[in-house]
């Protein structure tokens, strides 16, 4: 009862433009890779062999900005063939009721609270909508509408 643990849940609800979607989900996790990789690889139980080849791709070793804020449209492209799919399905991404659902799911695992990452409040919107009217009842109520707030 002492402990909060919190998901920081990277959150892409569509519609996006693909560049903008792209940014948020490969440009956003390739920039993760470069910075900490060898941890998110571990802590995920990937495949290490995927993170060397993606760190020593020409594009990533060469890029000196963050990945996930200057890269053109076809920057982003490339970097989404060096990452695999499982990789970014880590993200609550697709309609705000698919979002939802993956915040949902987050409970599920044992947290008490979720960061919706990523996104603009106006992004989010829609995905708090959703969320509201599949909202688990029970022992989320009990910890009150702000996890963080112990008593």
């Amino acid at each position: 009862d002492k402990v909060r643990i919190w998901s920081v849940l990277s959150t892409v609800p569509a519609p996006l433009p693909e560049e903008k979607r792209l940014r948020k989900t490969v440009g956003r996790l390739a920039a993760y890779l470069r910075g900490y990789g060898g941890l998110l690889v571990q802590a995920n139980g990937w495949d290490p062999e995927v993170l060397r080849r993606f760190l020593a791709d020409d594009f990533v070793a060469k890029y000196q900005k963050a990945l996930d804020g200057f890269t053109t449209l076809e920057e982003l492209q490339h970097l989404s063939t060096l990452i695999p799919a499982e990789w970014l399905a880590i993200s609550a991404a697709g309609t705000p009721e698919e979002c939802a659902r993956t915040v949902a799911q987050q409970f599920d695992l044992g947290v008490t609270g979720v960061i919706m990452h990523g996104a603009t409040p106006d992004e989010l919107t829609p995905v708090v909508e959703a969320y509201r009217r599949i909202r688990p009842q029970g022992w989320l109520q009990a910890i009150g509408t702000n996890p963080g707030w112990m008593p």
